[in-house]
């Protein structure tokens, strides 16, 4: 006898990775995504009405992060953390997550992850060994910082220099890299962006930005709290600065 289907719930504040994870998941075998949420409230709304078997919970999402959720739900799935950024990896495990994966992350690792649940459902002791392993993966050396995107122009596929991006910004679902002349559209979330780019040059200044700080030459306030970045394009463009973000990136720019 064959056994049932683990279910799942979603949980990421950005669109594109929650439309990548349910791809993802409707290729894996004993998977059954039963719902999705775009915060730490609604996703307890979610989770305890449906009572998943696991939950594939982002870190940072605003109005709490992924750690304020599980000492709030009622009926606790098993855990698999898929963020950004690893400096969260002992405090996830305190939690007792099963896993945590690091965007940008293949299926046969989010594979892997669904293998550990059921490993630990069957063995408890299991979770200790696979602990200690997990640890020292993530205690390697990065992986080099991303200098080159592959972007669609027309029939043809152009290399991008990184250098050349004033910004990377989201706008009706996708993410895209503008230069001085043009936006071209990619294939990455902007998380997945920032856990790619070298964090002494691109700096996340809003959830639907990502600013090249080289290009930086003002910041002006907006509205209700909120700043604008200009760059040093010929068209002067300005990046929105959420609240939250504006006093590091000051910081970040010698402000």
């Amino acid at each position: 006898m064959s056994e049932r289907a683990l279910t799942v719930v979603v949980v990421d504040d950005e669109p594109p990775a929650r439309a990548r994870l349910k791809r993802m998941l409707a290729e894996l075998p004993g998977v059954e995504q039963v719902g999705e949420a775009a915060s730490a409230a609604e996703a307890l709304r979610v989770v305890d009405a449906v009572r998943p078997d696991v939950l594939l919970l982002d870190v940072q999402m605003p109005g709490g992060d992924g750690f304020s959720l599980l000492p709030l739900l009622r009926h606790p799935p098993a855990v698999v953390f898929t963020t950004a950024f690893d400096q969260y990896a002992v405090q996830a495990f305190e939690a007792s997550a099963v896993d945590y994966l690091l965007k940008p992350f293949r299926l046969e690792r989010l594979a892997a992850a669904f293998e550990r649940v059921r490993d630990q459902r069957h063995r408890p002791e299991e979770r200790v060994r696979q602990l200690e392993a997990l640890l020292e993966q993530l205690g390697r050396p990065a992986p080099q910082h991303l200098e080159r995107l592959t972007v669609r122009l027309g029939l043809r596929q152009l290399i991008l220099k990184v250098e050349d991006v004033l910004w990377f910004g989201a706008e009706d679902k996708l993410v895209f890299a503008a230069t001085a002349t043009a936006r071209h559209y990619v294939d990455f979330t902007l998380d997945e962006l920032e856990s790619r780019l070298d964090p002494a040059r691109f700096f996340r200044v809003h959830r639907s930005a990502i600013a090249a700080l080289d290009h930086a030459v003002a910041m002006r306030p907006a509205f209700a709290g909120t700043w604008r970045l200009q760059l040093d394009d010929p068209a002067a463009t300005e990046v929105p600065v959420a609240r939250a973000r504006a006093r590091a990136l000051r910081e970040r720019i010698g402000g």
